[in-house]
């Protein structure tokens, strides 16, 4: 099984998209593929983004509470 793309794998896919896109000769159909796999990697990053930030405040969360060193927990579970 293949390791999922990165954060920094989708923003460098997105880059390559949008240059790809700004091309005029590039044909519709391609275009909309682009698009689609473009908004696709654009919630992956947001995805993972969100989940950064909620791990960040939970972990400002417990050190402001001053019961215990800092932890990281996952989300999931």
């Amino acid at each position: 099984m293949a390791n999922a793309p990165t954060l920094g794998d989708d923003l460098q896919r997105l880059e390559e998209i949008v240059r790809r896109l700004e091309d005029e000769t590039l044909e519709l159909e391609t275009a909309l593929q682009l698009f689609e796999e473009g908004v696709g990697r654009l919630k992956a990053a947001q995805a993972r983004l969100t989940e950064a930030e909620t791990r960040v405040r939970q972990v400002l969360d417990d050190s402001a509470t001053g019961d215990g060193p800092l932890r990281i927990e996952p989300l999931g579970g």
